[in-house]
This record gives C-alpha cells, structure tokens and sequence, in this order.
C-alpha cells in the first residue's frame, strides 16, 4: 500500500508527420493522465564539484504495479511541479505489487 503524497505523469508523443513540402514535423509533446505514488526526496548535501556533473537531488517513487509507458515523467510533489526526470532505474515488487522508480 503506497501513500500518496506526490503525482507523475508519462511523456508521451503523438505520430510525426510531414508538412505540405513533403518534409518531417516533430511529433507533439503531451503528458498522461496524473498517477498518485509515494515520493521519497533523497537531498545530498555532501555534494561537490571539481567541474564535474553532481547530484545534488533525487527522488525515489513507488506506484501501483504497472508497465512505464516512458522513460521520461514529470514529477509532483505535495502539490506543486518539481520538474521533468529521465527514469534512472525501475524495479517490479511482486511481494506487494508495486513499483519502485528511481530519479
């Protein structure tokens, strides 16, 4: 049983096409429908740089059991937009049919 605290929302894109000259058009951007999860911050504050890319935040989520439809989400927490993530890992826990992401 998670407890909600948080939303996310799936990237998804809509069928390229081609415009009247015969040449390709982007695909337009849009987002699913908002699905609660339980979002646990992980704030690093021993984070430093030598000119370096660092961390300093991320975020682990659990949801109800479901296949990612992307690898890309925009992420809600406690009612205001934190931002959009690229999925760096997910597992499925079949003991308690969840599923656990990690930004």
């Amino acid at each position: 049983m998670i407890i909600p605290n948080g939303c996310i929302k799936f990237r998804t894109s809509g069928a390229a096409g081609v415009d009247s000259d015969g040449y390709p058009t982007r695909s337009a951007e849009a987002w699913s429908d908002g699905i609660e999860c339980q979002v646990l911050p992980n704030v690093n504050l021993r984070a430093k740089s030598e000119n370096e890319a660092v961390t300093k935040h991320s975020y682990v989520l659990y949801i109800n059991r479901m296949e990612l439809p992307s690898e890309v989400i925009m992420l809600f927490y406690e009612g205001a937009e934190i931002g959009q993530f690229s999925i760096r890992s997910y597992e499925h826990l079949d003991a308690v049919a969840q599923t656990k992401i990690v930004l």
